[in-house]
C-alpha cells in the first residue's frame, strides 16, 4: 500500500511538472529522462535500474588492469593476445622468462611477471619472440623492422632490448625512446589492445 501510495504521488507530481512546463522542461534540477523515470517506476525501482545498467559494463576475466604497470597479469594477457592473434601455443603462465638484467633499469614500469637474469645467462622467452612476429607482421610490421636499421640495432627475438621496446612504441604511435617508464604508456596501450582482444 505503502508503495501504491508513492507511486501515485510521483505521478501527481510528474503530471502537475508537466502542466507547469507545457514539457519544455524547465523545471530546475531534473531533466525529463529522469522525471519520467522516477514518475513511472519510482525511486527504489530507478536505483535499481541505474545499478543494472553497471553491470552490462563489467570487464571480462581474462582483461588486465590498465595502469601502465606490467605485472604477472599483463605478461598473461599477451600471452593468451598472442595466442589469440598469432596462434603462438604459449603456456599461460604470467612470466616472461629468461630476460637479460642489463634491460631492467630501462624497463622501471615493469613490476613483476619477468624473469631477469644476468645477460651471459638470458635465453629469452616464446612470448617475445611471439610479440616480436606479430609486430614484424603486415605492412605497419615492414615499416617497423626498416627503423631496426636507423636505430642500428639487432634483434634477436626472444630477449627484449632497446630496439624492441622502440618497436612496440613505433606501433603505438608513440615517441621511441626505448624505454618502459613507470608508469609507461607505452605499456598502458599494450594494455588496452590486449583487452581488444581477449578481455
Amino acid at each position: 500500500m505503502m508503495r501504491e501510495k508513492h507511486v501515485g504521488a510521483s505521478l501527481r507530481t510528474y503530471i502537475f511538472i508537466l502542466k507547469e512546463n507545457k514539457m519544455t522542461n524547465e523545471h530546475s534540477g531534473i531533466s525529463r529522462r529522469r522525471l519520467v523515470r522516477t514518475a513511472a517506476v519510482g525511486v527504489p525501482a530507478a536505483s535499481l535500474l541505474a545499478f543494472g545498467s553497471t553491470l552490462v559494463t563489467a570487464t571480462s576475466a581474462s582483461a588486465v588492469s590498465v595502469d601502465g604497470y606490467w605485472g604477472e597479469e599483463t605478461s598473461a594477457g599477451l600471452q593468451r593476445f598472442m595466442n589469440a592473434v598469432r596462434g603462438a601455443g604459449l603456456s599461460v603462465d604470467g612470466v616472461i622468462s629468461s630476460q637479460p638484467s642489463s634491460m631492467a633499469p630501462s624497463c622501471s614500469g615493469i613490476v613483476s611477471g619477468w624473469e631477469w637474469v644476468d645477460d651471459a645467462q638470458a635465453s629469452g622467452s616464446p612470448t617475445m619472440l611471439a610479440m616480436y612476429q606479430w609486430l614484424g607482421s603486415g605492412t605497419h610490421g615492414q615499416h617497423l623492422f626498416l627503423k631496426i636499421e636507423e636505430w642500428g640495432g639487432n634483434v634477436t627475438g626472444y630477449s627484449i632490448t632497446g630496439v624492441h621496446i622502440k618497436l612496440l612504441q613505433e606501433h603505438y604511435g608513440l615517441t621511441a625512446d626505448g624505454t618502459l617508464d613507470s608508469p609507461s604508456p607505452t605499456i598502458e596501450a599494450l594494455q588496452n589492445e590486449i583487452n581488444q582482444y581477449v578481455g
